[in-house]
């Protein structure tokens, strides 16, 4: 997909959320497609775009700002979106992923090792500090999926169809964490969360209270922040964790911005370690997960655009922010 089908595509999506930034996506001219050609593939995602120009003083609420920002600023917009590692931490994503750590924290004798690769603030490096609620089946009875360890924690609501696993049936136990990313936030730094939230639409005022609610949670269990990248440097993260601990990595749209090359040998490793590895990325990106879907999942569909696997399986597809959830198998059995 060209940058231009991309980008209508993705102001498609966002339209109802945040008109700010599906006019901005709608906005790309020729010079802006010439621009983002000149950067990495994996690093002309809207989200990045986005956040880089609103650092570098654009306003969303132009719908022209983004379009002076490439003429009167470009080799800044272009070295800054080269070097960006902006990531939404949506804590949203959690809605689908919980029910997984759930899984294996069933049969795991051990408490789970949590590595979180592309971590940004560990927003979704706490699945035990989440109290998810499933609005399931037609008459959309509320079932409380799992319950929080401690808190502060945060309540999370999804919408729930298809195989719907059980209720977890003991609280999910973390014994460590560790946040791998080039760059992680410490979200206890004045000033880190207004960073954070530069991905977020502006319009989004309910997405960023939710993640205020994850950053207190977050700062409430101890967190190991690595500096590293994927594939690279998986291998030192995941042996930063004890060893009486079951070892779990964690992407959630991750893999997007690592390229296909890298992101197969990530892929490849996860395996040769033998460790599990759960994960919500764009449906499609992940050959081995993707041979696991069913035929009727079509990639371009909203509600499928992010595929939930457990080791390299789909479990489930969901809508980008993990709001609405299909499940396609129960990881429990």
């Amino acid at each position: 997909m060209d940058s231009r089908a991309r980008y209508a595509a993705y102001a498609d999506r966002i339209e109802a959320v945040s008109p700010s930034y599906a006019a901005w996506a709608l906005s790309l001219d020729d010079a802006l497609v010439a621009l983002l050609d000149e950067v990495p593939e994996q690093q002309r995602q809207p989200e990045l775009l986005f956040a880089v120009a609103r650092r570098l003083g654009a306003d969303p609420s132009d719908p022209g700002a983004l379009r002076a920002l490439g003429r009167e600023a470009r080799p800044a917009l272009v070295a800054a979106i080269t070097s960006a590692t902006v990531q939404a931490n949506d804590p949203r994503r959690l809605g689908p992923v919980v029910p997984l750590f759930a899984a294996l924290a069933a049969r795991s004798d051990r408490a789970l090792g949590l590595v979180d690769a592309g971590a940004a603030a560990g927003l979704c490096s706490i699945p035990d500090r989440v109290i998810l609620d499933y609005r399931v089946g037609s008459g959309a009875a509320v079932v409380r999926m799992h319950t929080a360890v401690a808190h502060p924690a945060l309540r999370l609501v999804a919408d729930a169809t298809g195989a719907v696993p059980a209720p977890a049936r003991a609280p999910i136990r973390i014994g460590a964490r560790v946040a791998l990313d080039p760059n992680p936030i410490d979200l206890s730094v004045p000033g880190a969360f207004d960073r954070l939230v530069e991905a977020v639409p502006p319009e989004a005022s309910a997405r960023t209270i939710l993640m205020r609610s994850a950053a207190a949670a977050m700062l409430a269990v101890p967190l190991i922040r690595f500096v590293g990248t994927v594939p690279g440097d998986l291998d030192r993260a995941l042996d930063v964790l004890p060893d009486d601990v079951e070892p779990v990595v964690l992407t959630t749209g991750t893999l997007v911005y690592v390229p296909g090359a890298d992101r197969q040998r990530f892929v490849d490793r996860i395996r040769e370690r033998g460790v599990h590895w759960i994960a919500l990325e764009r449906t499609g990106i992940l050959r081995g997960v993707a041979a696991t879907l069913p035929d009727d999942v079509d990639a371009a569909d909203p509600d499928a655009f992010a595929t939930a696997s457990l080791d390299d399986v789909a479990m489930a597809v969901s809508d980008p922010f993990g709001t609405r959830v299909r499940w396609l198998r129960d990881p429990n059995l």
